[in-house]
């Protein structure tokens, strides 16, 4: 779990060129300010004055720490406009800050992680690093994640913050460093901060636990709640989504269901995370555990490893069953969500069945139309043979009038002996006329068929 740091291991300011301006552009959002005047910067120096600091100029704050004599202890805590901003430090300042120190640049690795809000790619991120100095001093640091609730207005709304904590700690009481990162400003571990200083300034550097039990008290007592309000979300959607009567749909039920299922979907990737932020912080109380055991014969007092030891057994506890609770609430989602997917599958089978008959009876009276038309197209051509054998006669007979025919003095009928050439000339102009009708007729169909044979051959 230790490792010794060289004099020739990088820090921040070795690398600066190579590492954050090559992982610059991974980052959404910078994580320092590039206006120089516009830092929020808070120094407190354990000295016999117990003065306290705050910087909004950058230049100002380089000149103090460079210039002031290294107090026994210091408290460096830098917070951001809000948990979407950069920090409030420029790049120039915070590699100033970590040279003076010589900080490992993998704390540089956490502080890249402001300037955003905490994403779920990083939900592993951030557990406990301890690493051991030349001179038997340790620099620990780890990156916290914690739920706040933000109520504005009366309505409560729950977001997901970060903190950050450096600990530079001498076992001889000599040039102590904590580097606190908040994602706000007066953020609830910055103002227990001032109040103890206030208070009593030497609190914080009594024991090298003291600070790191405030952080741990600060912040992880808001995920029972958040937790608990998730619950309560989950809950209200199952209650609404098992009132929904898909075998009597109405016109909003369809998409109620989905609206339903896609809330549910929601709420799952909001709580798909947190195992993960969990357990990460799970391993940070866990080293710092192995830290306290380690300090006990040097540093600490039996009564307070007890303390260390109750108070990381006691969240360690509590963390353990918000695991629980989180796995819970993923079943449960996952059952409902496969409820809701289920109900609006059989509804949709159900829809595509009722559209399906529509369409078979459509169909069926497409076909049944079609029929009639075929009747109608019969009697058609009945009519028009008909027509074609009608009509010859008929013209022959306007065209020779009626002198082949006549009635005698006496009155009897008399049949001019050339009716034969009306015979003759009516049956031969039937027969051309229905005879051309016929061989146009079958000459169109004998096209079709050959055109539907050319095209079938294509295909």
């Amino acid at each position: 779990m230790m490792s010794v740091l060289s004099p020739s291991h990088p820090t921040f300011s070795d690398q600066s060129v190579t590492y954050y301006d090559g992982i610059r552009a991974y980052l959404r959002s910078p994580a320092f300010t590039s206006d120089p005047e516009k830092c929020n910067i808070y120094v407190f120096d354990n000295t016999s004055n117990g003065l306290a600091h705050t910087f909004t100029s950058s230049e100002r704050f380089e000149s103090h720490i460079a210039d002031t004599q290294k107090p026994s202890g210091r408290i460096v805590s830098i917070c951001s406009p809000n948990s979407m901003r950069p920090l409030g430090i420029t790049e120039q300042a915070w590699s100033k800050l970590m040279n003076e120190y010589n900080v490992d640049a993998s704390f540089s690795d956490l502080a890249v992680s402001f300037g955003d809000k905490p994403r779920s790619s990083d939900a592993g991120l951030g557990a406990f690093t301890v690493r051991q100095r030349a001179n038997g001093a340790y620099d620990m640091h780890y990156l916290l994640t914690y739920a706040e609730d933000d109520t504005r207005g009366g309505i409560s709304s729950w977001k997901i913050r970060q903190a950050c904590v450096f600990h530079h700690y001498d076992p001889s009481g000599c040039g102590n460093l904590f580097i606190l990162l908040h994602a706000n400003p007066q953020s609830p571990l910055h103002r227990r901060i001032e109040h103890t200083i206030a208070t009593n300034s030497g609190a914080l550097f009594g024991a090298w636990f003291s600070m790191h039990l405030l952080v741990l008290s600060t912040y992880l007592g808001g995920w029972r709640w958040y937790i608990r309000n998730l619950g309560d979300e989950i809950e209200k959607t199952v209650d609404i989504a098992l009132t929904l009567d898909f075998s009597k749909p109405r016109s909003g039920d369809h998409k109620g269901g989905l609206v339903h299922l896609l809330k549910q979907q929601y709420l799952g990737d909001r709580i798909l995370p947190l195992a993960s932020r969990l357990r990460t912080a799970l391993v940070t109380l866990h080293r710092l555990e192995n830290m306290n055991s380690l300090f006990r014969p040097k540093t600490s007092a039996d009564d307070g490893f007890q303390t260390v030891v109750d108070s990381l057994a006691y969240h360690v506890t509590t963390l353990e069953g918000h695991l629980e609770s989180i796995n819970v609430l993923e079943r449960k989602i996952r059952g409902i969500s496969d409820l809701l997917a289920v109900a609006l599958t059989v509804d949709n089978q159900t829809v595509t069945i009722d559209i399906n008959n529509k369409m078979l009876d459509l169909n069926n009276k497409l076909l049944k139309l079609t029929d009639e038309s075929l009747d109608g197209n019969t009697t058609v051509r009945i009519v028009t043979l008909v027509t074609l054998i009608y009509l010859p006669a008929s013209f022959v007979s306007t065209l020779l009038g009626m002198n082949l025919f006549d009635y005698g003095k006496t009155g009897d009928f008399e049949i001019s002996h050339q009716f034969w050439i009306f015979v003759v000339i009516a049956v031969s102009l039937t027969a051309l006329t229905v005879g051309s009708w016929y061989w146009f007729s079958r000459r169109q169909q004998q096209l079709k068929e050959k055109s539907r044979a050319i095209e079938l051959g294509e295909l």
